[in-house]
């Protein structure tokens, strides 16, 4: 008897928290379950290496997002409970996990079950460098040495067929393409001869800002100063510098509050702030005290945004591509791969930079008046970055995409 074929996205969550998936894609997850008979999340937290088991009896979700009907989230235990959900079924994943060591493990049996992998780089976003730092180097070093290596096994493994590749990566940079011709030197050549890469074939597609800023429509007015704040002990910056103390932390955000109040102040508009999905609400709110914190409207109020002002964050995409007027913002706590990346943006968009443990001292006026000059620098970052693909919906491509090749 044939298998039946399914859909699936394959996350790597250790809390089981879905909201950073949901909320990330949750127009991608809403079209492809319009489109298909039945999607499975699946999380494999308790199947890499050095996994801490954990028998999960639900997963966690704002009360306030709602699942589609046929989007079903299963975490397996172990191998026995992932191999009999797998009889009677060909699955077609959606490829959210990372390439770190402890997810070697997955790509490794994953071989077994003849699985297909797609891939959906659609954020649009600068990809920080991640370097040591002077003061934590061997940490760092150790960790370059890890993800570095790690990514490389993986490929080398692929290509050894020992696991699965990807078959399809829709991406929105596309300048990816100019780098897969390039052949600089003789490893560049026989890599893009031989198409030694982890993807078996790019796909151009539009961003997912993109997407959600087409799809809904929202009313677009500049009624805020919004803040999308960056949640400084992210593992992202902890592996290489290790958490930041409490101290610190309060030192930050009365800095942050007092620039805050000034902002509002000059212009007279209400201060919100957005924080990120997997980030404590309540403790938010007492580091943002006397402010509009919210969490999961991050969208929305980048729509009603007089200004949008940003340390790290993947959704300050939107406020480009909406042309919000945008202030990069630099803090001492910061480390240097943090404010390498504010450097990027301002560097490749043409954002302004700020540091906001100086009293703020600007001409309200003029001060506008470059923040909207600079608007003009973001045309290209969008053409190459955020919309390359004329006025189509990325969404539309994917879900063509996935049924021409796969059912």
């Amino acid at each position: 008897m044939e298998n039946k074929k399914y859909l699936a996205c394959f996350i790597n969550s250790p809390d089981n928290n879905l909201n950073p998936l949901i909320v990330g894609n949750s127009l991608l997850i809403k079209k492809i379950c319009e489109n298909f008979e039945k999607i499975y999340i699946i999380n494999f937290q308790n199947l890499t290496f050095f996994s801490n088991k954990t028998k999960f009896s639900k997963y966690k979700l704002d009360k306030n997002l709602k699942l589609p009907k046929n989007l079903e989230f299963i975490s397996p235990f172990n191998w026995k409970e992932f191999s009999i959900f797998m009889v009677g079924k060909e699955l077609i994943a959606i490829h959210f996990l990372a390439r770190g060591f402890p997810e070697l493990k997955l790509h490794l049996l994953f071989k077994k079950y003849k699985i297909k992998f797609v891939q959906v780089t659609n954020i649009g976003n600068i990809q920080g460098v991640y370097r040591p730092l002077k003061s934590f180097f061997l940490r760092g070093v150790l960790e370059k040495i890890k993800h570095d290596y790690s990514h490389k096994l993986t490929v080398l493994l692929s290509n050894l067929g020992l696991i699965p590749k990807i078959e399809i990566r829709f991406v929105t940079n596309s300048r990816m393409f100019e780098y897969r011709k390039k052949n600089n030197s003789f490893f560049q050549k026989i890599f893009n001869y031989f198409n030694l890469h982890f993807a078996k074939e790019l796909m151009l597609i539009n961003s997912r800002s993109f997407d959600e800023v087409k799809e809904q429509k929202i009313k677009v007015n500049e009624d805020n100063i919004v803040l999308l704040d960056a949640p400084f002990n992210n593992p992202q910056y902890t592996t290489f510098r290790g958490k930041l103390d409490q101290q610190s932390l309060e030192k930050h955000y009365y800095h942050m509050r007092k620039f805050l109040k000034n902002l509002s102040e000059f212009y007279n508009k209400q201060i919100v702030i957005c924080i990120h999905p997997s980030e404590n609400l309540e403790t938010a709110k007492k580091n943002y005290s006397n402010f509009k914190v919210t969490q999961h409207e991050t969208r929305e109020n980048i729509f009603k945004a007089f200004i949008v002002l940003f340390h790290d964050s993947s959704a300050i995409i939107d406020a480009i591509l909406l042309k919000k007027k945008i202030i990069a913002l630099t803090s001492k706590i910061m480390d240097q791969n943090q404010i390498d990346g504010v450097n990027e943006y301002s560097k490749k968009v043409g954002i302004l930079k700020i540091e906001i443990d100086e009293d703020l001292k600007i001409n309200k006026d003029d001060f506008l008046s470059k923040l909207e000059k600079n608007k003009e620098k973001y045309f290209n970052y969008i053409k190459y970055n955020i919309a390359p693909d004329g006025n189509n919906f990325g969404y539309e491509k994917i879900i063509k995409t996935l049924k021409e090749k796969f059912f």
